[in-house]
C-alpha cells in the first residue's frame, strides 16, 4: 500500500533558495560559483601513495607507521594501468560534470612533478608520469571541470607545525609555519598556471581547531588564510575549505562532510555548521561505504539507487553531491564502483535535467519524495517504493505535466486537482524497481 505524503502549505513560490548578497562577489567569482551550483554532480578521487598500501588514506597514522619506512613506497610507486582517458569516461558517463582529485593528501605526497618540495612526488617514483596533467587534459576533452583537493596538514615535511592527527607521526614538532606556508602558495601556483582547475578544495584545518561547549572555536594555529584565500582569488580559481566550521566570507563554496546541510547529523562533521544563504554548497560522501583511499576487503558499495537518491537528495536542498571513488594501486577504479557508476549515468541519460541547473525547492522536502525546480518547472522525485502520492498547493495552472523517468516498463503518474484545490500527483512502479523517478510539471504564469 502507498503511503499519502501531504504539503499543503507550500506553493512554488516558495522554492527559490536564498542566495543572498550577504558576500558581495566580483563577476568572474560570482559567474564560476553559479556555474559550480548549476553542476550538481561530481567525482571525488581519493587517490596516492597510500592507495599501495590499500588500507585507506590515514594508514600512515592509524597504522602507527614510521614516517621514513611509510615514504620509502614512493620508490615502488608504478600505477601501471592508469588511464586518464578512462577515469573520465568513466565519470562522465556516470552523468557526473567536475572532478576532485586528491592533488596532496596528509601524507604529504604530490601527484605531479612539484619543484617546490623536497623531492616526494610523482617525478620520483618509478612512474614518474605527471598524473594530474595527464588528467586535466582528459577532463577538457571530456568537457569536465577539474577541481584539487590540497591538505593543509601535512605528516612529511619538518616545517609543519604539528597538530592533533600530526604529532602521531611528526611528535611535538613546532615547525615554522612561515616556510611552510611558502611552500603551499609556490604548490598552488604550480597547481594553477599548470593545469588552471576551477576550485582549490582544502582539507585539515580542522586538526587546530577545537570547538567549545558555547559554539565558539578556539584555533592553535593562524593559517593566514586571507593571504592564501586572496592569491587564489587573484588567478580566478574558486576556494572550498572542509573545516567543519561556519564558512569565512572569502570561501566560496561551503562544504559538508558526509551530510546534508542542514541535518546536523554527524556531530563530529557538521553539527555546528549553519547553512549559508549566500553561497553554493557541496556534500561529499562515499560509493564505497566508509572508503575514501583504496582499502583492500571493503567490499560494500552503495547500489546505484542510492548514489542517485544521494544526488537529488542534495539537489533539493540546493547543493552539489561529490561521490568519492578510490582508485587502487594499479590506477584503476574498484570494478563494483565503475558498475554502479555506469547504472547510475543510465539514470541522468534519462533524468538530468530534473537535477542539472535546478533549484532546491520546498514543495516536497522529506527523506522520501523531494523536489527541485527551474524556473515555472517542478520535478518531484519519488525516491522510495511504496511512497507514491503527494498533494501540495500551487500558486498556477498546470500548463503541461509527463513522466520524466522512462515509463514503458509499468511505470505510470496521474495529475489531478482535489476538491480542495490542492494537486495531487500519483505514481505507480514496479515493484522490483527502486530508481528514483521524476514527474515533471510546467505551470502557466
Amino acid at each position: 500500500m502507498g503511503v499519502f505524503v501531504t504539503a499543503a502549505s507550500a506553493v512554488l513560490a516558495a522554492c527559490a533558495t536564498a542566495h543572498t548578497a550577504e558576500c558581495v562577489a566580483e563577476q568572474w567569482n560570482a559567474a564560476a560559483r553559479e556555474r559550480f551550483a548549476e553542476q550538481r554532480f561530481g567525482v571525488f578521487i581519493h587517490w596516492g601513495l597510500y592507495s599501495a598500501y590499500a588500507q585507506g588514506e590515514w594508514y600512515l597514522v592509524q597504522g602507527k607507521l614510521d614516517e621514513s619506512a611509510y615514504s620509502r613506497m614512493k620508490d615502488g610507486f608504478c600505477p601501471s594501468k592508469f588511464d586518464a582517458r578512462e577515469w573520465a569516461r568513466i565519470v562522465k558517463g556516470a552523468g557526473a560534470k567536475y572532478i576532485t582529485i586528491t592533488s596532496r593528501h596528509h601524507d604529504g605526497f604530490s601527484l605531479w612533478p612539484t619543484k617546490a618540495d623536497d623531492g616526494y612526488n610523482i617525478s620520483n617514483t618509478p612512474f614518474r608520469r605527471d598524473v594530474l596533467g595527464e588528467l586535466a587534459e582528459a577532463c577538457r576533452e571530456e568537457g569536465l571541470q577539474l577541481n584539487f583537493y590540497y591538505s593543509l596538514m601535512d605528516w612529511h615535511r619538518k616545517d609543519y607545525p604539528a597538530g592533533k592527527s600530526a604529532r602521531t607521526v611528526l611528535g611535538d614538532q613546532k615547525g615554522d609555519y612561515a616556510s611552510y606556508k611558502r611552500f603551499m602558495l609556490a604548490q598552488l601556483a604550480e597547481l594553477i598556471d599548470g593545469y588552471h582547475p576551477g576550485c582549490i578544495w582544502f582539507d585539515g584545518e580542522w586538526e587546530h581547531a577545537t570547538h567549545n561547549d558555547d559554539g565558539s572555536w578556539e584555533r592553535s594555529l593562524d593559517w593566514e588564510f586571507d593571504d592564501i584565500y586572496d592569491f587564489i582569488h587573484s588567478k580566478k580559481v574558486l576556494v572550498a575549505n572542509n573545516n567543519h566550521q561556519p564558512i569565512r566570507a572569502k570561501e566560496d563554496i561551503q562544504l559538508f562532510e558526509r551530510d546534508l546541510p542542514g541535518d546536523n547529523s554527524d556531530a563530529g562533521f557538521s553539527a555546528h555548521q549553519p547553512v549559508a544563504q549566500d553561497r553554493p554548497i557541496e556534500q561529499c560522501d562515499v560509493i564505497q561505504k566508509n572508503v575514501w583511499g583504496y582499502k583492500i576487503g571493503e567490499s560494500s558499495f552503495r547500489p546505484p539507487e542510492e548514489v542517485v537518491a544521494m544526488v537529488v537528495r542534495a539537489a533539493a536542498k540546493d547543493a552539489n553531491l561529490l561521490m568519492n571513488v578510490g582508485p587502487d594501486a594499479s590506477g584503476r577504479f574498484p570494478a563494483k564502483a565503475v558498475e554502479v557508476m555506469a547504472k547510475v549515468g543510465k539514470w541522468f541519460a534519462a533524468n538530468g535535467e530534473s537535477v542539472y541547473g535546478t533549484r532546491g525547492c520546498a514543495v516536497a522536502s522529506g527523506k522520501d519524495i523531494v523536489s527541485t525546480r527551474r524556473g515555472r518547472t517542478l520535478y518531484l522525485h519519488f525516491l522510495a517504493p511504496g511512497v507514491d502520492e503527494i498533494a501540495f498547493k500551487v500558486d498556477g495552472a498546470v500548463k503541461e505535466w509527463r513522466l520524466l523517468s522512462p515509463s514503458g516498463q509499468g511505470c505510470r503518474a496521474d495529475v489531478s486537482r482535489a476538491e480542495d484545490g490542492k494537486l495531487r500527483v500519483k505514481i505507480s512502479r514496479p515493484e522490483a524497481d527502486a530508481f528514483d523517478k521524476v514527474v515533471k510539471i510546467t505551470l502557466a504564469d
